[in-house]
């Protein structure tokens, strides 16, 4: 807060409410560069900080709710990503000026890299919690493993603790440095996190009501002689050719439930998982019966990880896999796949006739 009482006018933010119905019909005309950037940042900046200040209100609350208003338009999710390079300055340019507040010394940093040791700790509490409340045992880990690390508002707190003399100086760096070593530590946990799922699920208590999950029923391929994984605009054209060309029986697999009901809609038979869980591969019956894996996610790792679940099951048939990058290209064929399409080079059609190819497949 200010720390004063805001201006009468404050109660005439309520209007923000019918003129955000405004901001998004100008927010439909705006293009896909730099004026989407531009009035992001515009509306952060004005509607959001400088008018909420100008009323006695902290302006970063401003900006929020502005946030809030637009969060709902159909390009949020656009808008976000573009804005993600300068939101990650801002983040590193909030850190660089917390540590040039307080000189760390040996002590201060030492103390801030000891308190990493609590991040485990924290996981499986996260981990427990979520098992607890029915979440299955790898959703629970991995959710777990993603909140293992302590969050920028606690340099927020602190450094208003310091401020306002609550709080030793010491404290600021002590925290600075905790927070970013535990973002050092969270990404590398992360980056692995599909591979302690198996090895931590022993730990992970269920209660009796979610040992029946739904989502652990055996999955039966059958009769389908295909399977592609990721169904967005390459994996959907991919489906699509296979089954209108080749005459296939195809299986799409999709770890987005919004769009499963969208696909599933539009008649194609879908499966809402996730490749990279072992469990999934586990549950699959009629694995050995297919001639064609297609993977087309849209991130290498997952690709990466999904071609070794893969190579557990001993899978005879043509594997297929997007890449964006030369070197992506050569690491996925080396790892096993038989076909690696570089996403550049066209559309879904031709990654599905170079599948089919090389199973030996006419059209």
């Amino acid at each position: 807060m200010s720390g004063e009482p805001p201006s009468p006018w404050a109660f005439a933010l309520v209007l923000l409410i019918p003129g955000a119905w405004v901001v998004r019909r100008l927010w439909n005309r705006l293009g896909h560069g730099e004026l989407q950037t531009l009035f992001g940042v515009t509306m952060a900046l004005v509607p959001g900080y400088w008018l909420f200040e100008s009323v006695g209100i902290k302006g970063d609350f401003g900006a929020m709710v502005i946030g809030v208003l637009l969060a709902s338009h159909p390009r949020a999710s656009e808008l976000s990503r573009t804005l993600f390079g300068l939101r990650e300055l801002l983040l590193v340019g909030f850190f660089v000026s917390i540590g040039l507040h307080v000189t760390p010394t040996l002590d201060t940093v030492v103390l801030g890299l000891l308190l990493v040791v609590l991040l485990p700790l924290e996981a499986a509490l996260f981990t427990f919690m979520l098992a607890m409340f029915g979440l299955r045992r790898r959703t629970s880990i991995l959710a777990g493993l993603a909140l293992a690390n302590f969050s920028e508002f606690g340099l927020i707190v602190i450094s208003t603790g310091v401020d306002a003399d609550l709080v030793d100086d010491d404290w600021l760096v002590v925290t600075s440095v905790a927070v970013a070593a535990s973002f050092v530590f969270s990404t590398l946990v992360n980056r692995r996190g599909s591979r302690w799922v198996s090895r931590l699920s022993a730990y992970v208590p269920t209660p009796a009501a979610a040992r029946a999950h739904p989502e652990d029923a055996t999955i039966d391929l059958a009769p389908a002689r295909a399977v592609v994984f990721g169904l967005g605009r390459v994996g959907s054209s991919v489906y699509n050719r296979l089954v209108d060309e080749y005459g296939l029986s195809v299986v799409g697999v999709e770890n987005d439930p919004l769009k499963v009901v969208d696909l599933r809609e539009r008649g194609l038979r879908v499966i809402e998982a996730d490749a990279t869980e072992t469990g999934f591969w586990e549950r699959c019956e009629g694995v050995s019966d297919l001639d064609i894996l297609v993977f087309a996610m849209p991130f290498h790792g997952s690709n990466l990880v999904a071609l070794d679940r893969v190579e557990e099951r001993e899978f005879a048939g043509t594997i297929a896999v997007v890449a964006q990058y030369d070197d992506e290209r050569d690491e996925l064929l080396s790892r096993g796949a038989d076909v690696a399409f570089h996403i550049y080079e066209g559309t879904g059609v031709g990654l599905a006739d170079a599948a089919a190819e090389a199973a030996g497949l006419d059209r």
